[in-house]
C-alpha cells in the first residue's frame, strides 16, 4: 500500500526508527558540526563581498515544496557554512564570542532535543532546578551570602534572586525595570507620567560612563524614560568613569531637580575592558539614593577565580549585576544572567496567570520579562560541572598569558601605539608609521594643536582603512572602535583585540601585527599620493 504524502513526511522527518535504519544523514550532519569546530584549511573571515552573497538570498517566494534533508545540507554547506566567520580560528581576535569546547555543542543539541520551556514547571521540571542552582552558584560568587541563604532561595516559591536571560541586553533591561519601579514606586501600574508627577522631581536620569554599552540606551528608551535621560560621564586615562566629572554631573542634576534612578558601573567595558571603581560608585549611589547596577556581562566571569577578586572590590554592594555566559564562560550563544542582591527585588516584576505562573508556584516565568525561554542554563550547568573552578582558573590564566604577549608585542613595535590596556584581556592600539609618529611628537611638543589634530585625522583614516582591508583579506581579524583620547576632539580610531581565544599563540599574534604593518604601510603610501598636488 502506497504511503500518503503526510506519512512520507512523518516517516522521513519525525521517525527515529527510520533514522536508526539509515543513519547516514545523521552522520553527515555530525560531520558538518565537527567541521564547524575545526579551523584546518580555513581563513577566519569570509572573503565573498557581502553584496554578492546577499544576491544568493534574494528569492522572495516561500519554498513551495520541501527539498529533503540531504539536498538541504548541500545548500547549507554552500550558501551558509562556507561564508561564516570562523570564531574558533586562532587568528580571529576581534570580538567577544568565544572558541567553543566541543562538549558545549553536544549540550546545545541536548537542549534542543529536550525543548524545555522554562516559563513553567509543567514544561521545565528538573530544568527549573538546574536554572535555580546555576543562578545560586553565580550569586554566591558575587554576593558571598551564607549557605543557608542559597538553600532557601533554591526552594523559594514566587521569588527569585536572578533570571536566566539571553544576554546582557535583556539583563540590563530587567535590572533597570526593577530599578525604576523600586526608585519610583507606582510606575508599573500608574505609568511613568503619573509616578513622576507625584515624586516632586522634574525628570529622571540614569548615569554611567562614556564606555557604557549601547543596550543601556535601548533599555531606558524601552522603559519610557527617553534616551536623553541617559547621562554619560567622561572617562579617565585608564578608561574608567571619572569620579570628579561624575560628582559634577550629580550636582548639575540636583540643581535641575532631576532624580537619579540608577548609577551604572561597568566591570569590563566592551570597547576597552576597563573596570570602573565599583566601591566608590557603590558609596555614591547609596548617598544619592540611587540603584547601583553593575554591567559585568564581559568581566563578571573572572569572579570565579579568587585571584581576580580584588579587581571587583565593591561588586558585592551592587543592587543588580549582569554576567554573560557566552563570553568568558565559553558556552554557545546566547546565555546570560541578571542577579539581584535582595531576594525581594524581582517581586516588582511579578506576574501571574490562571493557566501557568500561578501565584505561589515555583514557575520561573513569574519574575521574567520573557515568556517562553529555552533551557539555556544547561550550558552553564554542564560547563561548571565539567570544568569546575580549577578548570576555569586554568582557562583564564591561559588567556591572560595571550593578552600579556600581545601587550608586549605592541609595546615592542616602533610603528604601533598602545592606546588602552585592561585586566580583562582587551587592548586597543593603532598603527602609527614612524615618520608620522615623529611628526606628531614634534607638533604636540610645540603646541601646534591644529596641525596635530589634522595628522590625527589622517591616522584615523589610515587605521580605519587598515582594518577594512585586513577584514577583506580574510587572513586574520581584529575589530576597531573610536576612543575619546586627549588632546584630539575628533577621537582616535583604534584597533581592538579581544585576546581570549584559547587557540591563539605568540606566533599568531606576530603574524597579525606583520599583516597590519604591511597593509598599513601600503595604505599610507596611497594616502600620501592622494594628498600630493
Amino acid at each position: 500500500m502506497a504511503l500518503s504524502d503526510l506519512q512520507v513526511l512523518l516517516q522521513q522527518n519525525f521517525s527515529l526508527e527510520t533514522l536508526e535504519r539509515d543513519p547516514a544523514l545523521l552522520l553527515r550532519a555530525l560531520g558538518m558540526v565537527r567541521d564547524c569546530l575545526s579551523t584546518e584549511g580555513k581563513t577566519p573571515y569570509p572573503t565573498t563581498p557581502f553584496e554578492a552573497l546577499a544576491a544568493t538570498f534574494a528569492a522572495q517566494a516561500w519554498p513551495a515544496d520541501g527539498i529533503g534533508i540531504d539536498p538541504f545540507l548541500d545548500e547549507l554547506q554552500h550558501t551558509v557554512l562556507q561564508h561564516t566567520a570562523q570564531l574558533n580560528h586562532p587568528m580571529f581576535i576581534g570580538h567577544m564570542t568565544q572558541a567553543l569546547p566541543w562538549f558545549s555543542v553536544v549540550i546545545e543539541a541536548l537542549t534542543a532535543a529536550l525543548n524545555q520551556n522554562q516559563v513553567k514547571i509543567e514544561t521545565a521540571y528538573a530544568s527549573t532546578l538546574v536554572e535555580k542552582q546555576v543562578i545560586g552558584w553565580l550569586h554566591r560568587k558575587v554576593y558571598r551570602n551564607e549557605p543557608a541563604f542559597y538553600e532557601t532561595a533554591l526552594c523559594a516559591k514566587g521569588q527569585a534572586i536572578g533570571n536566566a536571560v539571553s544576554g546582557g541586553t535583556l539583563g540590563n533591561l530587567t535590572a533597570l525595570a526593577v530599578a525604576l519601579e523600586t526608585r519610583l514606586p507606582g510606575t508599573r501600574k500608574e505609568g511613568l507620567h503619573a509616578a513622576l508627577a507625584s515624586c516632586g522631581h522634574e525628570g529622571l536620569a540614569v548615569i554611567g560612563s562614556q564606555r557604557l554599552h549601547y543596550s543601556m540606551k535601548k533599555a531606558i528608551g524601552t522603559l519610557g524614560l527617553g534616551e536623553n535621560a541617559l547621562h554619560l560621564v567622561p572617562v579617565d586615562s585608564e578608561q574608567r568613569i571619572d569620579l570628579d566629572q561624575l560628582e559634577k554631573k550629580i550636582d548639575e542634576l540636583r540643581r535641575r531637580r532631576i532624580k537619579i534612578v540608577a548609577l551604572v558601573g561597568i566591570a569590563g567595558t566592551t570597547e576597552t575592558g576597563a573596570i570602573d571603581p565599583l566601591a566608590e560608585l557603590a558609596a555614591i549611589a547609596k548617598r544619592e539614593g540611587a540603584w547601583f547596577h553593575v554591567d559585568a556581562a564581559w568581566g563578571g566571569a573572572l569572579l570565579v577565580a579568587d585571584r581576580f577578586r580584588d579587581l571587583y572590590a565593591g561588586v558585592e554592594c551592587a543592587d543588580s549585576i549582569v554576567i554573560d555566559g557566552h563570553k568568558l564562560f565559553w558556552v554557545p550563544m546566547a546565555q546570560g544572567l541578571v542577579l539581584f542582591k535582595d531576594q525581594a527585588s524581582l517581586d516588582c516584576l511579578k506576574h501571574n496567570a490562571n493557566y501557568i505562573i500561578r501565584n505561589n508556584s515555583a514557575d520561573l516565568g513569574q519574575t521574567t520579562l520573557e515568556g517562553s525561554r529555552r533551557f539555556d542554563a544547561l550550558k552553564l550547568w554542564a560547563s561548571f560541572k565539567i570544568f569546575g573552578e580549577s578548570g576555569y582558573d586554568m582557562l583564564l590564566t591561559r588567556v591572560a598569558e595571550v593578552a600579556s604577549t600581545m601587550r608586549a608585542l605592541v609595546l615592542d613595535q616602533q610603528d604601533f601605539e598602545l592606546t588602552s590596556d585592561s585586566s580583562t584581556f582587551i587592548l586597543t592600539y593603532r598603527f602609527v608609521p614612524r615618520a608620522w609618529g615623529q611628526r606628531m611628537a614634534e607638533l604636540l611638543a610645540a603646541g601646534r594643536m591644529e596641525e596635530a589634530a589634522s595628522l590625527n585625522h589622517r591616522l584615523n583614516v589610515l587605521n580605519s582603512g587598515l582594518q577594512g582591508r585586513q577584514k577583506q583579506n580574510g587572513k586574520s581579524f581584529v575589530s576597531r572602535t573610536v576612543l575619546e583620547l586627549a588632546p584630539f576632539p575628533e577621537g582616535v580610531t583604534v584597533l581592538r583585540a579581544v585576546l581570549t581565544n584559547v587557540h591563539t599563540t605568540a606566533a599568531h599574534l606576530r603574524a597579525i601585527l606583520h599583516e597590519q604593518r604591511e597593509l598599513g604601510s601600503r595604505l599610507m603610501q596611497e594616502l600620501e599620493l592622494e594628498e600630493q598636488p
